[in-house]
């Protein structure tokens, strides 16, 4: 069961990993005393030996500017329902707590820098507090080297593709739709075995990630084929038009929020099959803002062309996480 409440803390970007992570250690054990609930009730293994209760949250770290740090904590600490503590860079200099003390009395707070901010509340404000910033080292290097087993322009390793055992002479429509297929496996394949990865964003400022592009494409799927084709009042899921990236920026590294993104997908891609399988023919047509009058045979063309494109994105995206490599 997913918590009511969130636990987050965002490291300063430039902060080199060894210092982000004694930075998360203070913050942790400094609001760990300030939380309303114990963590989790100890636990036994298989043979019976005891283990420490553990906090039940899940802990996203991220990273924002010094800036934007400062403005979490002063929002943070103005809401009565959150709870945070901050990490600054007047602790960080000093020896021993009492200088820490002596210090920060003596700095003017507009030139307090702060290293790191924990955050603590309920999970949608928290959310709406730190959805825009990345995970904490971005721009890290992949934890695993590419196997050296596959060539890059090779096909991805998994053991139930069969994007190309379909016939490759057959109807307009068969070989349209198996091509449509092929593409959204790509995409399925390249964002499997990565759970924990799947949040993980390029390189900054953008916010390109796979569980971004499962979002959108949830919506793709939808607009044509729901929207447009089967003419029903289906707005987007993840996005809209006071937050047209919202199924980019709210991506974010939270258990439901990747259930619900796959969901979706899911759901959408079984409306699509069936709308192609039961259409009387590709010359079906439907109304879209943009492009006027619109045919199946365009619209299933179109989609191959978007999958094609976003699964590019995939393809370094999912090399960045964990180095595996193939199409």
């Amino acid at each position: 069961m997913t918590p009511a409440t969130t636990l987050v803390i965002v490291i300063r970007a430039d902060l080199p990993a060894a210092s982000a992570a004694n930075a998360a250690a203070v913050l942790a054990l400094s609001l760990g005393g300030r939380l309303p609930h114990p963590p989790a009730a100890d636990a036994k293994d298989g043979s019976g030996e005891p283990h420490a209760g553990l906090n039940p949250h899940p802990v996203p770290i991220l990273s924002a500017t010094a800036d934007q740090l400062r403005d979490l904590h002063r929002t943070v600490r103005a809401d009565g329902d959150l709870i945070t503590v901050a990490f600054n860079e007047v602790a960080r200099q000093a020896r021993t707590y009492d200088d820490y003390v002596a210090a920060l009395a003596a700095t003017p707070a507009e030139e307090i820098g702060y290293v790191a901010v924990a955050a603590y509340g309920p999970r949608s404000r928290i959310t709406a507090l730190t959805k825009r910033f990345p995970l904490y080292a971005a721009d890290a290097p992949v934890t695993a080297a590419p196997d050296a087993t596959h060539r890059r322009a090779g096909l991805f390793p998994a053991a139930d593709d069969r994007r190309f055992s379909t016939p490759a002479n057959g109807s307009e429509r068969q070989l349209l739709h198996d091509m449509l297929r092929a593409q959204r496996n790509t995409l399925r394949m390249k964002c499997s075995n990565v759970e924990d990865g799947l949040a993980r964003r390029a390189v900054p400022p953008s916010t390109l990630s796979l569980l971004g592009l499962i979002r959108h494409l949830a919506d793709v799927e939808r607009r044509w084929f729901r929207q447009v084709l089967a003419g029903q009042h289906a707005s987007p899921l993840f996005s809209s038009p006071t937050h047209p990236d919202g199924d980019f920026d709210d991506a974010v590294p939270d258990p439901a929020v990747v259930a619900a993104a796959r969901r979706a997908w899911h759901d959408e891609v079984t409306f699509a099959d069936t709308f192609i399988s039961n259409a009387d023919s590709l010359d079906v047509e439907g109304q879209d803002s943009w492009r006027g009058t619109v045919s199946l045979r365009w619209v299933l063309v179109h989609m191959i062309e978007e999958y094609a494109r976003h699964n590019g994105h995939a393809d370094l995206l999912r090399e960045r996480i964990d180095g595996t490599i193939g199409m």
